[in-house]
């Protein structure tokens, strides 16, 4: 199943300026003055190995970055996803990099939370972070994911669907790993909706009875640092109730 345990539990440009050069590069929309190498990563790309190598190379930087662009998007997709759960409840973290997502879910509420992700040096940090119960390396796009039927009671999935192909095959095996009655939050980036045909897949899990959308919010900001993300591209948070 390609997946792995991890862990249980002119002048020479600053540090800096290297960080949001290279984030720039996988997020920004592509122009001729992004790097070739990058310019599918601009676009959201599905390939794994592409995206892991990029995250790879940037985990070490990724807490900071984001932190000087204001990033809440963890933050935002814990407040609505917590008040659903339980002391003590199992939760998996989809996608889960470094661990911003789990570590705004415990300040608010005690449970045991797991993540995956495909990024071994992303996992490394995530692990030293000490909210994770248990990690896991896989590629999203190898499914049926890792778990076990009905062995969560919530799923989180923050910023990670722009990079996923079969992005309605993914939501169908989230609601088979939560239980009936547990809750599912993600996200994705309001220039990716229409585009990704976001509508129609939370839609026709609806109708298969498989999950009930409980809230879709107004886009939010994304990057409030970013002067090219500020007014340009923010992002949809999504709470559902798996059936």
């Amino acid at each position: 199943m390609n997946c792995r345990i991890v862990g249980l539990c002119g002048a020479r440009p600053s540090r800096a300026t290297r960080r949001v050069s290279k984030l720039e590069r996988l997020i920004l929309p592509s122009s001729k003055e992004n790097d070739d190498t990058f310019t599918s990563l601009a676009e959201g790309s599905t390939d794994s190995a592409a995206v892991k190598e990029y995250y790879d190379d940037w985990a070490k930087d990724y807490d900071q970055t984001l932190d000087d662009w204001e990033y809440r998007t963890p933050a935002d997709a814990a407040a609505l996803i917590c008040p659903q759960l339980s002391t003590g409840n199992r939760i998996l973290d989809v996608g889960c990099g470094t661990g911003l997502f789990a570590a705004e879910v415990r300040q608010r509420i005690e449970a045991e939370i797991h993540g995956v992700d495909i990024s071994d040096a992303s996992l490394a940090i995530a692990e030293k972070r000490g909210c994770y119960r248990g990690l896991t390396q896989h590629d999203l796009q190898n499914l049926p994911l890792p778990f076990e039927d009905n062995s969560f009671d919530g799923i989180g999935c923050v910023g990670v669907l722009t990079y996923i192909e079969d992005i309605g095959g993914l939501m169908k095996d989230f609601c088979r790993i939560v239980r009936s009655g547990g809750h599912i939050v993600f996200t994705q980036r309001d220039d990716r909706w229409a585009e990704k045909e976001f509508d129609a897949h939370i839609a026709q899990l609806e109708s298969e009875d498989i999950w009930t959308p409980l809230h879709i919010s107004e886009p939010k900001p994304y990057l409030p640092k970013n002067k090219d993300f500020a007014d340009e591209i923010k992002v949809i948070h999504v709470l559902c109730r798996v059936r």
